[in-house]
């Protein structure tokens, strides 16, 4: 796995890297006294030795690593740039510049979040414990804004589960009830709570939004339908195939936008029921005067949507504020754009 863009990142060459390992260059000798003891220990010997060999390589060519081979060339080892590191910059997979002190990186990665995914896999695979710790500490995600938070909930292919799984903490999973094999359907969400976890933030204007996931209470009678309606508060409306709410709400509400589970047992206008669950838990419509045992719920529910009364599909009395709150979202945003 390509850490590192080269096509697109400076990076130094091959016979540029072995040019600088083969600089002349005077060994550390440091002074000892008739015994031959050193006479300075400890951080003052170690400090001594590296400032010897910084003043020797101040002539060698400066060397940009990938972080390929920084990887490489250290998964096994901390020491392999030992005296040259002061020579050295290693290029992210962003082409950002990281320092090295001690073996260790020095700086910060701002990167997007699939590059971070690609970070993350390659250093577990190398199974190598400073890059991981680089990447958990000093790795930072751009910014994402709405649109490209609902495009990764609709997006399970995107994904691996089993990547965005090593992210998260067990207690997390615990919670979740994701513990165990994950399916290909939750990469999405998998990917979102892992982005929120983290610190991926959402760039929203000031007004900031709300989320409305609408869901049945019984899926008795339903035609065969995979998708969620999710409403937003801008005007905006989503289906969103495979969507465990569950999961999405938990990550949504983590990186701050307030997200609430409509569980509806009644579509209905102004005046006429359209989909209604009967006394043992299934929907049925009314067609042409005569009841049918099913229901078309997110056509039925887009239908509705799309004129200037969709507010009086939410019961008033079960979900009061979030009529109240649908009412305002119709007087500002009529019809509402349903985005498929």
């Amino acid at each position: 796995m390509a850490l590192t863009n080269v096509k697109e990142c400076e990076v130094s060459t091959d016979a540029e890297f072995f040019e600088l390992t083969a600089h002349d260059v005077e060994p550390f000798l440091p002074s000892v006294d008739e015994n031959g003891n050193t006479y300075l220990k400890g951080a003052a010997l170690v400090n001594a030795e590296i400032n010897h060999y910084r003043q020797q390589y101040k002539d060698a060519p400066l060397i940009r690593l990938s972080m390929d081979r920084y990887a490489s060339l250290t998964s096994k080892t901390d020491e392999p740039f030992k005296n040259y590191e002061s020579r050295m910059v290693v290029i992210d997979p962003e082409c950002n510049e990281l320092k090295l002190f001690f073996g260790n990186l020095i700086g910060t990665s701002n990167v997007s979040f699939t590059t971070y995914l690609a970070m993350h896999e390659g250093a577990e695979k190398l199974e190598h414990d400073e890059l991981k710790k680089f990447i958990s500490q000093r790795v930072k995600l751009r910014p994402k804004n709405l649109s490209e938070i609902i495009s990764m909930l609709k997006s399970d292919l995107m994904f691996d589960p089993n990547i965005t799984k090593t992210t998260l903490s067990e207690g997390m999973l615990n919670d979740l009830n994701l513990v165990g094999n994950v399916h290909h359907d939750l990469g999405g969400e998998m990917a979102l709570l892992s982005f929120a976890k983290k610190g991926g933030s959402v760039q929203l204007n000031a007004d900031g939004v709300e989320i409305f996931v609408i869901v049945p209470q019984s899926k008795k009678g339903l035609l065969q339908d995979n998708k969620t309606l999710v409403v937003l508060s801008d005007g905006s409306a989503h289906l969103i195939p495979n969507l465990n709410y569950k999961v999405a709400q938990y990550a949504l509400e983590h990186l701050g936008l307030a997200t609430s589970i409509v569980s509806i047992g009644e579509v209905r206008d102004r005046n006429n029921i359209l989909c209604k669950i009967d006394e043992v838990g299934h929907w049925y419509q009314m067609i042409n005067g005569s009841r049918a045992r099913k229901c078309d719920f997110n056509q039925v529910l887009i239908k509705n949507l799309t004129n200037a009364t969709g507010y009086h599909m939410f019961d008033e009395n079960t979900y009061p504020v979030t009529f109240m709150k649908m009412s305002q979202l119709f007087n500002e945003h009529t019809p509402i754009k349903v985005v498929q």
